[in-house]
């Protein structure tokens, strides 16, 4: 696994949500944050503000199906509401470069 896999995971499910929330996303990400999409590894906070803002309450659903994506994609045990999506990119990326094993 990769960084670009990380990123298609998010991808995947902005995708579901519809392109015009994706895109929402996208140009507050450059346009409000000065962020590249590619750049949200780095900065996953960032990533959740710009999610509460377009998404507003349904940021949380969002939020979740990015993580359960993730555990899927990864082999992570990242199930429930107790892990939360910044915690899922740092397991993810922990694991692209070998630090983690998943379980």
């Amino acid at each position: 696994m990769e960084s670009f896999d990380l990123l298609k995971c998010i991808e995947k499910v902005l995708d579901d949500f519809g392109s015009n929330a994706k895109q929402s996303v996208y140009l507050n990400l450059v346009l409000r944050k000065g962020i590249p999409y590619e750049s949200v590894l780095e900065n996953p906070a960032v990533f959740t503000t710009v999610l509460r803002e377009v998404f507003d309450n349904s940021s949380e659903i969002v939020e979740r199906a990015i993580v359960r994506e993730i555990s899927t994609t990864f082999g992570l045990n990242l199930s429930g509401n107790s892990v939360a999506f910044q915690e899922s990119i740092e397991l993810a990326c922990k694991q692209i470069s070998g630090n983690v094993i998943p379980y």
